[in-house]
C-alpha cells in the first residue's frame, strides 16, 4: 500500500500540514480525519521529511489499528504497551507486557523504526534508562570468554529468575559448564556450553523436550525487567531509609523490614512500588531525539489523562494508607501537563474538531476525506461502488487479501464490463479506471478532490478470536458461585437447598463447611474440599414444585437407578443406529466437477495444507457409498467452516439438500451470514430456522424444505422439530456438537440413516472424541494455524 503515500501529498490540505512542519511552525490542527486518514498522513509526512514519528492515542485498541495502517503503509512501526504497576502484596505476576515494553526500548535505542504509537497510559509511566538498558544487553559469542558466574550474577540484576529447569521466558539455569537461559526477546531458549570460562557453543532448545535444536554463533540477551538494580545494594539504600525517615507509619515500617529482609535472602518479588530508589524518572521521551509528535483524537487524550490521573491518585491513597508506598515511592507517574508539555509542540490529527485546546494554535487546517466500510465480498454491491466511482471520471482501487483472491475479483469485474488492471506491484497508478491489487487497510476510503475511491477486503482478515475454555454447565468451580437458597445436587444425597457455609471445629481442628437441607428438617454438612460432590440443579422444574430428598432415604437411589437404565435404553438404541448405518446403502456423490473448482477458487484466503487435506478426506468419504460419520477437529479460527462449506456444496451441486444444526440462534446468525457471502451469486436457496425468524417466514422454510426448493437450510434445535422433513437430505453439518445433547444430535440420523454427518468441534465431547479414536467413526484434524491468526494473549 505504499503507492497510498504518493497519492495523498496531491491533496490541499496534506501541503499546508507539510509547509507547516517544514517552517516548525507548530502546533497545529488538522480535522476530518478517521483512523485510516491519520495513518496516511503520518506516513507521507515521515516519508517526506526523513523524521522519526511519535503518535500517541488515547488506548491501545486505537494503537493497534493505527499500527495496522501504517505497517501496510510501509513504515517500520512500534507500539510501546503500558503495563500494570504490582505496588501490594502480589506472589505472582505476568510480565509479558514488561517484556515487550523493553523489546520496544531496545529498538528505539537502535534507531530501527519509522514510528513509535504510544498510548496515553504507556506515554505516561517511568521505564529503565537508555544507558542501565544498553549497559545490561548482553550480548555472547562462541569462542568468547565469559566468567560463568559473573554471567549468573548479570542475569540476575536483569531480572532473570534463576531455576532447576528452564521452562519459560525470563528464567535461567546453571548446571556445571551448562547455562540455560530463555532470554525475553528471543522465541526460543538458548543453550549456552562453556569449557572454563570459555563460550564453546550457543544453541538453541526445545523447553519441553529439553532437546538442543541448532547451533547458532552469537545470541543478544535483553533484561527481563525493567527495574534493572543490584538486590543488595537496594536493601543497603533501603535500611538507610528506614533509619533517618521521620514520618513512616507503623504499616510503613512493616512493609520496608519485610521487603529489606526479602531483598538479603534472595526471596523476589515486584520491585515496583522501590521505581524511585532504582532509577531517576525516565519515561519513553528519553530514547527519542527531536521526533516530530502527533497525537490523535485530542479531547479523548485530554479526558483519558483526567481518567488516568484521578484513577492513580485513588490507588496511591489506598497503598499509603496499607504501607505499601511512603511519600518517598508514591512519584509514579509522569504528570499529564508533563505529556501535554510534548504534545503542544506537534501535530494535532482530528475526526472532529475540538471545542477547546488548552495551548494556542498555530494554524487551523480541514480535511474532505471520506470513510467507507471495508467491503463484505458482495460482489454485486462492489459493482454498484465501482460504476458510481466511474460515473465521476476518477480511479478507484480495490485492494485483495492475497494474490489469489485479486485474480478473482479482477476476473468478475472483467465479466462485469470493466477495464480493469490487475497490479500485485503497484508503482505507479493511471489517472482513471479500476486497478486491482493485493494488501488493504483497516478501512475504504474516498479523496473527492482527487477523484479517488480505495476499496478494501482487509476487515475480514484476521479477525478469528479464540473461545474462552468451555465450562461444565453445572459444576461449582469455586464457593462465590453458590448462592444462598439455591437448589444443589449432592452426588451421593441428591437435591437439597444450599443454607449457608458453617466452621466448625472437631477434635480441635477448625473447617468450613457446606450446609444443605434436605426433606424434613434434614442438614448435612460437607467441607468445602469435597466441592466437586455438589452442583447446580439443572432438572427444569419450578423451584416451588421440586421436592427435596430425604437425607437417609431411597427416593435418590431409585432416581439414579432410572436415569442409569435410561442411559442403557439409549445405548442400545445408539448402538442398533450405527449398526443399521453401518448396513444400510448411502449416496455415493460424484467426483468433482468444473462447478465445485470454481466455488473453490473462489476463497480469498490461502488454505493451509491441513484444510486442504481435511477437505480430501471428506469427499472421498462422501464419494463412498457407506454412510459417512466423520469428526473435523480444529481450534476456533483455523478454518473448519470453510472445509465444511466445500462438503456442503459438494452436496448441493448433486441437487440434495443440505442441513447445518448449530447449539444458539447468534450461531446460526452468522453462520446464515457467512454462507451467503460466500456462495454469493451461485444459484443456492439458503435458508434459516432459529428463534430470530418470525412464525410465519419458519413455516414457509419448513414447506420449501419438504417441496426441495431449499438446498441449505441453517438452524437450531429448530431443525430436529417433528415437522421438519426433507424431500432429500443428503449431508448433515453439526457445529459445536459439545454444546448438543447425545439424543439431540442423533435425531436426524434416525430419521434419514443413510445420510453422511460432519460433525465440527474445537473441544469434542470425551464419548465423540473416544469413537473418533477407537475407530467407530473418521477424524480428521485442522492442526496447523492460518497466516494471520495471532496466538491467544492471557
Amino acid at each position: 500500500m505504499k503507492f497510498l503515500n504518493s497519492l495523498i501529498t496531491r491533496t490541499k490540505g496534506y501541503s499546508e500540514i507539510l509547509g507547516a512542519v517544514m517552517a516548525n511552525r507548530l502546533p497545529i490542527e488538522a480535522n476530518g480525519l478517521s483512523g485510516v486518514h491519520k495513518a496516511l498522513v503520518i506516513s507521507a509526512i515521515l516519508r517526506q521529511t526523513e523524521k522519526k514519528g511519535v503518535l500517541i492515542v488515547p488506548d491501545e485498541a486505537d494503537a493497534a489499528r493505527l499500527a495496522e495502517d501504517t505497517v501496510s503503509l510501509g513504515l517500520e512501526t512500534l507500539i510501546f504497551p503500558s503495563r500494570d504497576l504490582f505496588l501490594g502484596s502480589i506472589t505472582a505476576a505476568s510480565k509479558e507486557y514488561e517484556h515487550k515494553r523493553i523489546d520496544t526500548l531496545s529498538k528505539l535505542l537502535d534507531g530501527a523504526f519509522d514510528l513509535l504509537i504510544l498510548p496515553c497510559e504507556a506515554a505516561t509511566q517511568h521505564t529503565v534508562s537508555p544507558e542501565i538498558l544498553r549497559e545490561n544487553r548482553i550480548k555472547l559469542e562462541a569462542g568468547e570468554t565469559a566468567p560463568l558466574k559473573e554471567l549468573c550474577d548479570r542475569l540476575l540484576m536483569a531480572g532473570y529468575v534463576r531455576c532447576e529447569l528452564v521452562e519459560g521466558a525470563g528464567q535461567f539455569a546453571h548446571r556445571g559448564g551448562i547455562l540455560d537461559v530463555f532470554p525475553t526477546n528471543k522465541s526460543e531458549a538458548v543453550r549456552i556450553e562453556f569449557w572454563g570460562d570459555e563460550i564453546d557453543s550457543i544453541s538453541t532448545f526445545d523447553v519441553l523436550s529439553q532437546r538442543r535444536n541448532e547451533n547458532i554463533n552469537e545470541i543478544e540477551i535483553f533484561p527481563a525487567s525493567e527495574l534493572v538494580c543490584d538486590r543488595a545494594g537496594l536493601a543497603k539504600r533501603l535500611s538507610e531509609y528506614q533509619n533517618s525517615a521521620k514520618k513512616l507509619t507503623d504499616k510503613q515500617k512493616a512493609v520496608l523490614r519485610a521487603d529489606i529482609e526479602a531483598l538479603q535472602n534472595g526471596i523476589s518479588f515486584s520491585l515496583d512500588r522501590y521505581t524511585a530508589f532504582i532509577q531517576k524518572e525516565i519515561t519513553v521521551f528519553d530514547y527519542l531525539s527531536d521526533p516530530l509528535v502527533f497525537t490523535s483524537e485530542t479531547v479523548a487524550v485530554r479526558e483519558k489523562l483526567k481518567n488516568l490521573a484521578f484513577q492513580r491518585n485513588e490507588d496511591i491513597k489506598t497503598f499509603l494508607e496499607e504501607g505499601s508506598l511512603t511519600s518517598k515511592t508514591a512519584d509514579l507517574y509522569l504528570s499529564d501537563t508533563e505529556l501535554l508539555r510534548y504534545i503542544e509542540k506537534g501535530v494535532l490529527l482530528d475526526n472532529f474538531m475540538p471545542s477547546s485546546v488548552p495551548f494556542g494554535l498555530k494554524d487551523m487546517i480541514n480535511f474532505d476525506f471520506k470513510r467507507n466500510s471495508v467491503w463484505s465480498g458482495d460482489i454485486k454491491a462492489l459493482k454498484e461502488e465501482v460504476q458510481y466511482a466511474l460515473s465521476t471520471g476518477g480511479l478507484v482501487v480495490v485492494a485483495a487479501p492475497s494474490e489469489k483472491a485479486a485474480h478473482i475479483l479482477n476476473e468478475d469485474l472483467s465479466r462485469a464490463d470493466f477495464n480493469t488492471m490487475l497490479l500485485t506491484d503497484v508503482k505507479g497508478l493511471p489517472s482513471r479506471g479500476v486497478v486491482v491489487t493485493v494488501g488493504g487497510l483497516s478501512s475504504g476510503f474516498e479523496i473527492p478532490e482527487l477523484k479517488f475511491l480505495f476499496i478494501t477486503h482487509r476487515g475480514q482478515v484476521g479477525t478469528a478470536k479464540k473461545a474462552a475454555p468451555k465450562r461444565s454447565k453445572n459444576a461449582y468451580n469455586s464457593l462465590e458461585e453458590l448462592k444462598f437458597g439455591d437448589y444443589v445436587v449432592h452426588a451421593s444425597h441428591g437435591i437439597g437447598i444450599f443454607d449457608g457455609i458453617n466452621r466448625i471445629t472437631t477434635g480441635g481442628v477448625t473447617k468450613d463447611y457446606i450446609k444443605i437441607k434436605y426433606a424434613k428438617g434434614d442438614v448435612l454438612y460437607v467441607p468445602v474440599t469435597q466441592l466437586d460432590l455438589v452442583s447446580k440443579y439443572i432438572g427444569g422444574a419450578e423451584e416451588g414444585s421440586l421436592r427435596l430428598n430425604r437425607l437417609g432415604g431411597t427416593e435418590w437411589h431409585k432416581t439414579r437407578r432410572r436415569v442409569k437404565g435410561a442411559v442403557k435404553e439409549m445405548a442400545k438404541q445408539l448402538t442398533a443406529l450405527y449398526a443399521k448405518r453401518m448396513s444400510v446403502k448411502g449416496h455415493a456423490f460424484s467426483e468433482d466437477t468444473d462447478l465445485q473448482n470454481d466455488f473453490e477458487r473462489r476463497f480469498e484466503y490461502e488454505e493451509t495444507d491441513d484444510q486442504l487435506r481435511c477437505v480430501n478426506e471428506i469427499k472421498n468419504d462422501m464419494e463412498r457409498a457407506v454412510p459417512m460419520d466423520r469428526l473435523l477437529c480444529g481450534d476456533v479460527g483455523f478454518g473448519k467452516t470453510e472445509v465444511a462449506l466445500r462438503a456442503a456444496f459438494k452436496c448441493i451441486s448433486e441437487g440434495k439438500q443440505c442441513a447445518v444444526l448449530v447449539p444458539t440462534t447468534i450461531l446460526a446468525w452468522q453462520h446464515y451470514n457467512t454462507i451467503l457471502r460466500r456462495f454469493g451469486d451461485l444459484p443456492v436457496e439458503v435458508r434459516m430456522l432459529s428463534r430470530f425468524v418470525s412464525p410465519k417466514a419458519q413455516q414457509k422454510t419448513v414447506n420449501e424444505l419438504r417441496r426441495g426448493s431449499v438446498d441449505l437450510v441453517v438452524g437450531t434445535h429448530r431443525l430436529i422439530s417433528k415437522d421438519v422433513q426433507f424431500k432429500d437430505l443428503g449431508l448433515v453439518i453439526i457445529d459445536e456438537e459439545q454444546r448438543f445433547g447425545v439424543a439431540q444430535k442423533e435425531k436426524l440420523k434416525e430419521k434419514y440413516p443413510a445420510v453422511d454427518v460432519l460433525t465440527l468441534s474445537a473441544t469434542p465431547i470425551p464419548r465423540t472424541l473416544n469413537m473418533a479414536m477407537s475407530g467407530l467413526r473418521d477424524l480428521s484434524s485442522i492442526d496447523e494455524a492460518p497466516g494471520d491468526r495471532h496466538p491467544v494473549q492471557t
